[in-house]
């Protein structure tokens, strides 16, 4: 099901007064993370982004090879938000439902602390996206450009992306690989649940509601409602947009249950 979003911008002085609120100094010394491109640094310090629109959105660090780096998220008075620490070699986001009745909009702050020596790469994808699960023509699949796929899809020279996904409770999707669920998170917040208003990657990993049949991850929603879809990688940027991830998904039929049309992805299913 697809619903219309609205957005709306942040006033001049609201901007001016969630940077101004208790934060000076190294607080935020590596300035204000740009959307969708990645910054690189050795130091540990904090950078900023601003909410907007009524979407999810992410910030994100991934580290050099054989490096870790910790992410902590502030909120505009600088309390904690949520953090991600999942280890060498892997990359921590922390997401922010903006949507009506969850998360405000306002100015955020993406403190990244190196564990280790070596750079990193930092990002946010403010939000402003939808994913919209295309209504299948026909029985399985043609390849990959096949109109019934929609993809998630990380360039090589990002760290994360993530796009808002409208789905209802119990309705399911497919995601084209079995390890789908290890790069690919679907995020959902509890209506009146703080706490599921911002998650970090392993609170996102233990959420969901994943299973692999067929080749392919099927991911099932607990909540009606909007949705991110957070895609990150674990190997370090190659500066190239051509190279990445893509991951198809397909609508799930729930009278073929164990049936994956993607199950030979990227080739043609029958």
């Amino acid at each position: 099901m697809y619903v219309r979003k609205t957005g709306r911008w942040l006033t001049a002085g609201a901007l001016a007064t969630a940077f101004a609120v208790g934060f000076t100094g190294t607080a935020w010394a590596g300035g204000v993370l740009p959307n969708g491109t990645a910054v690189s640094s050795t130091a540990a310090q904090g950078y900023a982004y601003t909410t907007s629109y009524d979407y999810w959105s992410v910030s994100a660090v991934q580290p050099s090879s054989g490096a870790n780096d910790g992410l902590t998220l502030l909120n505009a008075g600088g309390g904690f938000a949520g953090g991600s620490d999942v280890g060498q070699d892997r990359t921590n986001f922390v997401a922010v439902d903006s949507n009506s009745g969850t998360e405000p909009f306002g100015t955020w702050y993406t403190q990244i602390v190196p564990h280790t020596a070596g750079s990193y790469w930092a990002e946010a994808q403010y939000g402003a996206k939808i994913t919209t699960i295309p209504t299948p023509t026909h029985h399985g699949t043609t390849g990959a450009g096949d109109p019934d796929i929609a993809f998630s899809v990380l360039p090589g020279n990002q760290v994360v992306t993530v796009s808002d996904l409208y789905l209802t409770a119990g309705e399911s999707f497919w995601a084209s690989t079995s390890t789908a669920a290890q790069e690919l998170y679907l995020l959902e917040a509890t209506p009146g649940l703080s706490s599921t208003y911002v998650q970090g990657r392993s609170a996102a990993a233990a959420a969901q509601s994943t299973k692999v049949v067929d080749n392919c991850t099927l991911y099932t929603a607990k909540q009606t409602g909007w949705h991110a879809l957070v895609l990150v990688g674990d190997t370090p940027l190659t500066g190239s947009s051509q190279a990445g991830i893509a991951i198809g998904i397909h609508q799930y039929d729930p009278s073929q249950p164990t049936y994956c049309p993607m199950a030979d992805f990227p080739g043609a299913t029958p």
